[in-house]
């Protein structure tokens, strides 16, 4: 069924653009002058943004006493990185929230799945102090995004994928590109290109189910390839390839990742889940 290039990329640009007001605050979140001012502005001017900026910003993820009740407030609390962040998370929640029938996602099941391989990737990257967490977060949030475009396509020989997984010594997503001609994840690096993001996320995106490939940014890339993989275990919105991608012994020990760790990490994301505001 190889499907040809140009047919994925013409998918990829009928995608709509990210909207303009979260593409400004990530070019303010990078730019080391901008003022609080600046970014408070900029984020005002679209109440969805706000709104879902201050929701997330209360959440239990974020675990603060005090209720942040103004947006200069969860600026200055939270930084620039983590408010890049929650930008891109209300920006890509509409795209995240369709059903895809190719993966049997539910409504809403990929946004879950996305969110909590986030989360999973800020607190490893705490865990391990790893330099780049909200940037974890944002490559989490995003690692699944070719499966918006790839999904018809494995709608057509799903059934197919998931017999040769059992039969062959292959994981989901290796058969998907010797199948179809291409992994989501590949195709996801596509998008994250059209839509001009960084490439640290480019390639986190591109490679999180074989971090070891990555040209650059191979740690940041096993992190989000854990965090997907411990998001997965818990079975909320992954889909049918949710449990036929392992995690890499060899991103473990790039990371230096023990069980204990593991299990560290794993009572974090029920944590997460238990917050009922948490996907809203």
């Amino acid at each position: 069924m190889s499907v040809k290039l140009v047919h994925l990329l013409k998918r990829v640009q009928a995608l709509p653009p990210l909207p303009t007001s979260a593409m400004r605050v990530i070019a303010l979140t990078k730019n080391p002058a901008t003022s609080v001012k600046e970014l408070e502005t900029v984020i005002g001017q679209d109440p969805a943004l706000t709104a879902g900026i201050l929701r997330q910003a209360n959440s239990a993820y974020y675990g603060y006493a005090r209720r942040i009740s103004s947006l200069q407030e969860a600026i200055v609390v939270l930084g620039f990185q983590a408010i890049q962040g929650l930008a891109m998370s209300a920006a890509v929640a509409p795209l995240l929230k369709i059903q895809l029938v190719g993966y049997e996602i539910e409504q809403e099941g990929l946004w879950k799945h996305s969110l909590l391989t986030a989360m999973t990737a800020k607190r490893l990257c705490q865990l391990r102090k790893l330099p780049y967490g909200d940037i974890a977060f944002t490559a989490g949030l995003l690692h699944d995004i070719g499966k918006l475009i790839i999904s018809i396509y494995v709608q057509e020989v799903g059934d197919f994928l998931v017999k040769k997984v059992t039969e062959a010594k292959f994981s989901y997503v290796e058969l998907e590109e010797k199948v179809i001609g291409y992994n989501h994840a590949t195709v996801g690096g596509f998008l994250a290109k059209a839509w001009n993001l960084p490439e640290d996320l480019v390639q986190a995106i591109s490679y999180h189910h074989a971090p070891l490939s990555a040209q650059d940014h191979k740690e940041l890339t096993c992190v989000v390839h854990v965090a997907n993989g411990l998001a997965n275990s818990l079975g909320i919105g992954g889909g049918v390839d949710s449990f036929l991608n392992p995690i890499l012994q060899e991103a473990l020990d790039l990371l230096m990742l023990k069980e204990s760790d593991l299990e560290i990490l794993l009572a974090a994301l029920g944590e997460f889940v238990m917050d009922p505001s948490l996907f809203s």
